[in-house]
């Protein structure tokens, strides 16, 4: 049984290479999982944070650290594993019973991805919302960024770009925009 009152919203933030170009013996991996819940009935956003998760193949890129704030040192200090982010999230947001959404494919595919490779049980619902797809088909359009979609219906960007949390908090604030529509 899913409960309908609160949306689950997640950003991911991967190890990243410049211009997409993967060094051998590295690969990308989670190193952030930002999300909020997003209560249905009046647009609030509650429960906002980051899980920082230590890469366990992949060094974090001088590009990486510029693009998202996040060093290896950061990690280091902050960061916990995939499992016990994942298990913190499934305790925390009730999240197997609760719709999750994201801003395109890619959050939802790494972290089945990487639960697959790992073993872990995954965190989320079997029902997901790509709130980039949907726009798209609700405009008969191709899909643009989540800073352009905000931008397109006069809401504010909040916080920093490629911060976990601040881009779920964002997608959020989209999310209920489009639904309320």
């Amino acid at each position: 049984m899913l409960l309908y009152d609160k949306i689950t919203v997640i950003d991911i933030e991967a190890t990243c290479w410049e211009d997409d170009k993967i060094p051998h013996n590295q690969e990308r991996e989670i190193i952030e999982i930002g999300i909020c819940k997003l209560n249905m009935s009046d647009g609030s956003i509650e429960d906002k944070r980051s899980y920082f998760v230590k890469p366990y193949k992949s060094e974090v890129s001088e590009y990486c650290t510029q693009l998202t704030g996040i060093t290896a040192e950061k990690l280091e200090k902050e960061g916990i594993s995939f499992k016990e982010a994942c298990s913190r999230i499934r305790n925390r947001y009730n999240s197997l019973i609760r719709t999750y959404s994201g801003y395109g494919g890619f959050d939802k595919e790494i972290v089945e991805n990487q639960c697959k490779e790992l073993d872990v049980k995954f965190p989320f619902s079997e029902t997901y919302i790509d709130l980039k797809i949907l726009i798209s088909l609700m405009k008969g359009e191709k899909p643009r960024g989540l800073l352009k979609e905000l931008q397109a219906r006069s809401l504010e960007f909040e916080g920093n770009n490629h911060s976990g949390a601040d881009d779920a908090y964002n997608t959020a604030k989209l999310l209920y925009h489009v639904l309320r529509k």
